[in-house]
């Protein structure tokens, strides 16, 4: 009966928690502005739901061969499991919502079940207060706010990497052999989420060397090892096909035939960036109060709290190892995503510590003085998104002194397009029939998205430098000088020497985007 009670207890923690966050998430669906990789991940998802929607009308042809790689192909450099997911749960909500928020709210799913699966596990640890406490730690950290409401992947890649760890951990004292099995299915299918999942076998071997060594945990690692790669396979159709020369494919797009993507940093373009740039982006974008707390939170008093709490070490460090050994495939924070939700696990048990460092001597004050603790905590945060609201690619932690601060170093101010939804307003409001509107190079996706929503005039003709269109819209190849107006935004890895020598120039842009004093975009009218 105890154990039931527990049971139960987990699941209402995870089911309010998942409803609380996906209401949250789910106000805010349609605030941000489309990001540069969203179209992919619907293109893709489009495509499997047309497959998907063949197969249930028995439409057998589609698992010849080369009608299946025509479906799977786009996108194929990513597993599948999150664009089937949008597939079977976005396609079905486009007719009443629109395309960007039906995809959305399939997205914001898997965000709030990220902050459950959190919550849960802390409050199985440390009770209900403290898996409270962890998702107003998650939440506040502005970056994943942002990106939890994104039809991307890397917050499913962040809940991919969790998901495996947290409950391996849970599940530790169970030594029933078929809990390998279990384990081996899971993992393969987190593989098949996002490569990040990849990680979390390490992570669980590290712990299991500093913490467990127990025979029947090594055999559960085993199985998984075994286990997964099978999964791995089996859920992703254009593997089905010339399975060993695309398996091969993907393991080298992972490894060394990646594109690269150059990074701005310290006033410099550098490709690729150093080792340490990973590091340096994370405690950057990190909230200053929440560093430290993690950084208090890495202490224990019981043998089973070391447990833990060494698992949400390895699994907080894991992350930024593998973005040192990786620096030309990412930009920016979004593969720190598994970090981010690590720390927040050590933050949450660091506002512990402070709590009952503060309540010493008064036990009664403790459960009062977790809000006073965490409202401090989270205070600098929530004040900077108010500030930046809705551009919160452009937060930068109080520890450089903000937005200023990472101008000041010569940092990107923002990153991915989300900016774009302003500037296609002015467009929208000011721009002539038929203007030639110049965009980053392979940035189209976004404006032709939303002309493809209904979101922008349609009549506005986008153009660049390089680029295609994955919605098959016309492709316009113009320069900066040869189009009516410039869409400029502060990412400066981007910038081409034409864009330079129009900011820097006489030429004074008719729209801009500022928070705190700091440009984010610039719209420029071409005499």
């Amino acid at each position: 009966m105890h154990r039931t009670h527990h049971w139960l207890a987990y699941i209402l923690m995870f089911s309010m928690t998942w409803l609380l966050t996906y209401t949250i998430f789910n106000w805010q669906v349609m605030t941000f502005g489309l990001t540069w990789d969203e179209p992919a991940y619907m293109r893709a998802a489009l495509a499997y739901g047309e497959w998907f929607a063949r197969i249930w009308r028995g439409e057998w042809v589609v698992l010849q061969p080369a009608v299946l790689s025509a479906y799977w192909e786009y996108n194929h450099e990513h597993p599948p499991l999150v664009k089937v997911w949008y597939a079977l749960v976005a396609v079905p909500l486009i007719p009443e919502f629109g395309e960007i928020a039906a995809f959305r709210m399939a997205a914001i799913a898997l965000s709030a079940a990220l902050m459950a699966v959190v919550a849960t596990s802390v409050m199985a640890q440390w009770g209900v207060p403290a898996g409270l406490v962890s998702v107003a730690v998650l939440l506040s950290m502005p970056r994943v706010f942002f990106h939890a409401h994104l039809a991307a992947l890397d917050i499913p890649g962040a809940l991919a990497y969790i998901v495996p760890v947290l409950l391996f951990w849970h599940m530790r004292y169970r030594r029933s052999w078929w809990l390998g099995v279990v384990f081996g299915i899971l993992w393969g299918l987190t593989l098949a989420t996002k490569v990040n999942a990849a990680f979390a076998l390490p992570v669980l071997g590290i712990w299991w060397l500093c913490c467990s060594r127990q025979r029947y945990l090594f055999g559960r690692l085993t199985l998984m090892t075994i286990i997964a790669p099978l999964v791995f396979v089996a859920v992703w159709p254009w593997l089905w096909v010339d399975t060993s020369d695309r398996l091969i494919a993907y393991l080298r797009w992972l490894t060394v035939d990646h594109w690269q993507i150059p990074q701005w940093f310290l006033g410099e373009r550098l490709l690729p960036p150093p080792w340490y740039f990973g590091v340096v982006i994370v405690l950057m974008v990190t909230p200053l109060a929440l560093l430290i707390l993690g950084g208090l939170g890495i202490r224990w008093r019981t043998p089973d709290e070391r447990s833990y709490v060494m698992l949400i070490v390895i699994a907080t460090i894991m992350p930024i190892v593998a973005l040192m050994g990786s620096s030309v495939v990412y930009d920016n924070d979004r593969l720190a995503m598994p970090f981010f939700v690590a720390w927040a696990i050590l933050a949450t048990h660091g506002v512990m510590q402070v709590t009952t460092w503060v309540s010493r001597g008064h036990p009664q004050r403790q459960r009062f003085m977790w809000l006073v603790v965490l409202a401090l905590s989270v205070t600098p945060a929530v004040l900077q998104v108010r500030m930046l609201w809705p551009h919160l690619l452009s937060y930068y932690s109080e520890s450089i002194g903000g937005l200023p601060g990472a101008a000041q170093l010569r940092m990107d101010h923002t990153y991915w397009n989300e900016t774009y939804l302003d500037a296609m307003r002015y467009l929208d409001a000011h721009a002539p029939p038929n203007a030639r509107v110049w965009v980053e190079p392979w940035s189209l996706d976004v404006p032709h998205t939303y002309q493809r929503a209904q979101l922008t005039r349609l009549d506005v003709q986008f153009g660049s430098d390089a680029g295609g269109s994955i919605w098959g819209a016309p492709v316009n190849q113009f320069s900066p000088i040869d189009a009516d107006y410039v869409v400029v935004t502060y990412r400066f890895a981007g910038w081409t020497p034409a864009i330079q020598a129009l900011v820097a120039g006489n030429n004074q842009p008719v729209y801009t985007i500022e928070r705190q004093g700091v440009t984010l975009l610039e719209v420029y009218r071409i005499p």
